[in-house]
């Protein structure tokens, strides 16, 4: 026990010894027959830009509106929505005189993006061509002519972010939701009053007659809405007989986009390759989609330098292995958008996967690692010991293996435990950039420190 203490308590100082030189240091633990080589050493990351088309269109927090920025250029966030009916809802007999009063669209939003006073107009179409597929993957990268020609104009709507009608005290009610109404024509009132019974025998056969709708924006470009729910109300009245007394009854039906119909989001960077001026010095990341660090990891370098120094037939342990990214501060004329709070370093093999079914490897493949934005020291830290741990006795002997990987702004999401229970590509306007691999102040790099017996 007492030879146990005493390693214990001269670890700190082997760390530091080890640490001080970038370069590669080391110290040896004895006795002789059984060594415990320690070393500490830093290799650089070569980085470079990877333009991001798409990710999956079906979102948690649906993106409408328009964003310019000086640095990344227009985002642009657009909707196509299915609504689900009550299914087998039945009106009131003809007896009961039943008619149509309104037809309201109800667009809900918590945040925004951008400007709180400049307009944004609102042009809502319905799709005439077909209805999106329940079981089908979608990307932000769809094309909206599949489901409409846009000759079916719905109706527009000019708004702001924040409502100037209403006073102070009254958006600041805790029960108080931003919203955006739309008051459908009369027509359109009566069109879905006019449904047939079989449009409510299932939410299939209500897309059949009732396809859904696209919405955009066609002017403004200084604000997003963050809608968090969309449902039409169909208001109506009918009448009975009480005590010989006609009474007129108002009620209503909600059509909601919920979990059992689609809401897609298509988001655009049209001028992002040309906006944005690319150099060697820092990369760029850029959310929603829009662009990623693509690094690769020198793994074959790093065992190079480890087995130079630890025979082959000891066990190599990585004690520590850091990926330091360094943000690079920009004023407020270059960019408005937020620093991504996470980023989620992941192989450029299993992007598509993470893309397609949100699907994050597991403890057999442990190249997925968080690493969240330190605003004290403007950083992202990855640890990616597990995996080098694992990663470096593989191959011993390959000495030019690189690991390619992306580094991806993410959406995490805890329990009252802040437990991680969700990890999802961020769907938010964000971007930042970082120093490279190329950075002459502080580039990109890994420092680790290994141990061999």
């Amino acid at each position: 026990m007492r030879k146990i203490s005493y390693l214990f308590l001269l670890l700190p100082l082997f760390l530091l010894l080890a640490c001080d030189n970038d370069e590669g240091t080391g110290l040896i633990i004895q006795p002789e027959k059984d060594k415990i080589s320690v070393y500490a050493d830093t290799v650089g990351v070569t980085s470079s830009n990877f333009f991001v088309e798409k990710i999956s269109a079906q979102i948690d927090t649906l993106l409408l509106g328009e964003y310019y920025d000086a640095k990344f250029g227009l985002t642009k966030g657009e909707i196509i929505v299915q609504l689900a009916p009550p299914v087998d809802y039945e009106f009131p007999p003809e007896a009961n005189n039943p008619q149509p009063d309104s037809l309201v669209l109800y667009m809900y939003y918590r945040t925004w993006f951008g400007l709180s006073n400049t307009p944004l107009e609102i042009s809502i179409y319905e799709l005439n061509k077909k209805t999106p597929d329940y079981s089908t993957t979608y990307y932000t990268n769809l094309d909206v002519s599949e489901f409409t020609d846009k000759s079916v104009m719905m109706g527009k709507k000019l708004i702001t972010s924040v409502d100037q009608t209403l006073t102070d005290s009254a958006r600041k009610r805790s029960t108080y939701v931003p919203t955006v109404r739309y008051k459908c024509t009369p027509e359109q009132t009566a069109r879905f009053f006019n449904l047939p019974k079989e449009a409510y025998a299932s939410e299939k056969n209500f897309c059949q007659h009732f396809k859904g709708m696209y919405i955009t924006t066609t002017y403004g470009s200084s604000t997003v809405l963050h809608l968090s729910g969309i449902e039409m109300k169909l208001f109506y009245h009918y009448t009975y007989n009480k005590n010989g007394k006609d009474t007129v009854v108002n009620t209503s039906i909600i059509y909601p986009a919920n979990s059992e119909v689609r809401q897609l989001n298509k988001l655009s960077h049209p001028e992002i390759e040309t906006t944005v001026k690319l150099c060697d010095s820092v990369n760029y990341i850029k959310s929603a989609a829009g662009m990623y660090p693509r690094l690769q990891l020198p793994v074959g370098e790093m065992r190079k330098r480890i087995f130079n120094r630890i025979d082959t037939n000891k066990i190599v342990s990585i004690n520590s292995a850091v990926l330091t990214v360094e943000a690079v501060k920009h004023s407020s004329l270059e960019s408005a958008l937020p620093v991504p709070d996470a980023l989620m370093l992941i192989r450029v093999s299993q992007i598509d996967d993470f893309i397609d079914k949100n699907r994050i490897p597991g403890t057999k493949d442990t190249t997925a690692v968080l690493g969240y934005y330190n605003s004290v020291n403007g950083s992202y830290m990855f640890d990616l010991a597990y995996f080098l741990d694992k990663e470096i006795m593989t191959d011993p002997y390959n000495f030019t293996e690189l690991e390619n990987v992306l580094l991806v702004p993410v959406n995490v999401s805890v329990n009252s435990s802040y437990q991680i229970i969700g990890v999802k590509a961020q769907s938010k306007i964000q971007g930042v950039a970082v120093r490279s691999g190329k950075n002459s102040v502080s580039r990109m790099k890994i420092r680790f420190m290994y141990s061999g017996f």
